[in-house]
């Protein structure tokens, strides 16, 4: 297929279209799924592996605006600075599930600002690929 879409007529098609597109595309960036590891190194408290370690961790201000702006509770008043930072840490992006993946996947995942954990002996990072599909996050050995 040569023919290109933009990303507003891929989102536009039937989601289980979108989701099997977004399988194959990223399933050979997907080596193996960590989830039992990384709970297992956060129960056990290593150094580097706890959820305040984490980067990107929340929501940027534009990302709030742009999603979430009927979310945060005014009562009326007009919405603060302090209102989208009480949403934010309010707020933290979820982690559902830990893979490892690719640098160059995780270097993707990085440039969208998803949640990373970045220590001597891992990189870690979470992706949402669309609002109404499944979380992809991902675990990787550093370089």
């Amino acid at each position: 297929m040569t023919d290109k879409i933009t990303e507003q007529e891929f989102f536009n098609l039937d989601n289980g279209i979108v989701q099997d597109i977004t399988r194959e595309f990223i399933q050979p960036h997907i080596i193996y799924n960590q989830s039992m590891l990384v709970s297992e190194m956060e129960r056990l408290t290593v150094i580097g592996f706890q959820w305040e370690d984490i980067e990107n961790r929340y929501l940027t201000d534009e990302e709030i605006i742009k999603y979430h702006l009927d979310d945060i509770d005014v009562e009326g008043k007009e919405i603060t600075a302090d209102d989208i930072d009480d949403f934010r840490y309010d707020n933290p992006q979820e982690i559902y599930e830990w893979y490892l993946v690719s640098g160059w996947f995780l270097d993707r995942l990085k440039e969208i600002n998803e949640p990373y954990l970045e220590n001597r002996l891992w990189r870690v990072l979470g992706q949402n690929l669309h609002r109404s599909i499944n979380i992809y996050w991902t675990i990787t050995f550093k370089n």
